[in-house]
């Protein structure tokens, strides 16, 4: 019996060609995985860095004596919230990151937070679009 050698190495090249596809499939789908997630994390940073800066800026703003900043003391729930953004909000800052919608700083009465100092806090609104 004879076998055609042209049709084995057909075979083999086809086989070969299918298994580096597959590889370059999956080793592809890897990277655009890798990707997304160091862009959702990237968005992350960025928003975990813009609500420490909110919180800065409203420590500033306190140390300073602001009336804006200082809750009405007859009101309740005695608090005042303040939100930063690009534009439209209580404080316009242009320069933040694109994928930060807003930062919102509750600001609470005296006597709230550790040795009768206020309570702060900051959450920021950001977009990962993948």
């Amino acid at each position: 019996m004879r076998f055609n050698k042209k049709g084995v190495v057909l075979f083999i090249v086809l086989g070969t060609l299918l298994v580096v596809a597959n590889l370059t499939i999956v080793i592809l789908s890897l990277i655009l995985s890798h990707a997304r997630l160091t862009l959702h994390q990237t968005s992350r940073i960025q928003a975990y860095y813009a609500a420490q800066a909110g919180m800065n800026y409203a420590l500033e703003k306190l140390r300073t004596e602001d009336t804006n900043w200082i809750p009405f003391p007859d009101t309740s729930p005695n608090t005042r919230t303040r939100t930063l953004c690009r534009s439209g909000c209580d404080v316009n800052e242009p320069d933040l990151p694109n994928s930060i919608q807003q930062v919102a700083i509750v600001i609470e009465a005296a006597g709230t937070g550790i040795s009768s100092t206020r309570r702060l806090k900051a959450t920021t609104t950001y977009t990962y679009t993948p």
